[in-house]
Parts: structure tokens; C-alpha cells; sequence
């Protein structure tokens, strides 16, 4: 794969590395929506919405569309929706709770660190073995 494609997926995916950002992508899956009603389904103030929104539509994963005095949000891409749902998958399968505990992706809990350090090196806690198919561990 050429680095230049590899630049673009990594660029891509800092879009995605945002919760503020995801949160908004996860609200345009059933359609479009204006901003106003983007940011109070996120909790988000109407001017950091605006900033995710405008970052979001600048790597192209959103479009926007003047409706008047609004302005009405959509997914740039369908298949936007489905790597979010493959994200889901992954983040509630057997990986996420070991992305969740991972010390690279930023702190882990107290309660994840007691966990990890309770259990020995090259060895999976009970917790993370729970989410692992039988088999697999």
C-alpha cells in the first residue's frame, strides 16, 4: 500500500478519534439533521459542534445543506454508516475491553489497572478472558 494512502486512512481515522466527532456521526445515521438539534443530542455547546462539524466536513465525512437560516448535516457517505456499526462490533466484542484498558489509547481507569496489574505478564485477566469466544483464549 502506497504511504500516501496510508497518510490518508491515518488522517481519516484521527477524524474519527474524537468522541465529540463520533458522537456526531453516530446522530446523522438515521439521516440528516440540523446543527442546532446536532449539538443538543450530543450535549455539545452550539459552538464546539459547529467546530467538530466543520472539521468533520472538511476531512469530507459530513455534507451540509443551507435550509433556510439552517444549516442541515448528513453523512458525506454511506458507508460511513457501516464502518460505524463494524466499529460497534469490535468495541462491544471481545477487543473492547482490551482497548479500553490499553495504556497507548490514553488512562485506563483505577479499576482496569488494579485488573491489570492483579494479573501476570502474557497472561488475560478473568475480565477480559469473559469477552473472549470459548477456544480462543
Amino acid at each position: 500500500m502506497p504511504d500516501s494512502d496510508l497518510s490518508t486512512q491515518s488522517k481519516f481515522f484521527r477524524g474519527l478519534a474524537d468522541s465529540a466527532r463520533l458522537s456526531l456521526l453516530m446522530a446523522l445515521r438515521d439521516g440528516p439533521r440540523p446543527a442546532g438539534e446536532l449539538a443538543m443530542v450530543c450535549r455539545l455547546s452550539s459552538s464546539n459542534a459547529s467546530n467538530h462539524l466543520q472539521c468533520l466536513l472538511e476531512c469530507g465525512l459530513v455534507a451540509v445543506e443551507a435550509q433556510g437560516r439552517q444549516n442541515v448535516y448528513a453523512l458525506a457517505d454511506p458507508s460511513i454508516t457501516e464502518l460505524l456499526e463494524v466499529s460497534r462490533r469490535i468495541a462491544n466484542g471481545p477487543a473492547g475491553w482490551l482497548i479500553e484498558a490499553c495504556r497507548s489509547y490514553g488512562p485506563p481507569s483505577r479499576r482496569k489497572l488494579r485488573v491489570m496489574a492483579a494479573t501476570p505478564p502474557g497472561r488475560v485477566s478473568t475480565a477480559a478472558s469473559a469477552h473472549i469466544p470459548a477456544g480462543r483464549s
